[in-house]
């Protein structure tokens, strides 16, 4: 008997308020990987604004915020999110995905 046999002899052993209660929180991961998504990208394009707003025209590691001690490579996509990860990684902060008012944040 082969393996996927031998597994789907065994019975079912979750209950169906476990499988909801799994649907359910397998939702709320999708919501907020996607709204984590939406203000990165947003807090990104913001970046961008500020950087040539300076009279800065390379992309990223412009040495505007206190996050770009943590910039280390700015060729490709999203320097300032990747930057600012670190450092909220590093410190320990929190961030709420819900606040655009990026001046704050920056």
């Amino acid at each position: 008997m082969s393996k996927i046999e031998q597994i789907s002899i065994l019975p079912m052993v979750m209950s169906d308020e476990d499988a909801e209660e799994l649907k359910r929180q397998a939702e709320q991961i999708a919501e907020y990987t996607k709204a984590k998504r939406k203000w990165e990208n947003a807090f990104q394009m913001w970046s961008n604004e500020q950087f040539i707003g300076n009279g800065i025209n390379d992309y990223g590691c412009c040495g505007y915020g206190s996050m770009c001690d943590y910039c280390e490579d700015n060729s490709y996509g999203r320097p300032c999110v990747r930057a600012l990860n670190a450092m909220c990684r590093e410190k320990g902060v929190k961030i709420d995905y819900k606040n655009y008012n990026f001046e704050e944040i920056w």
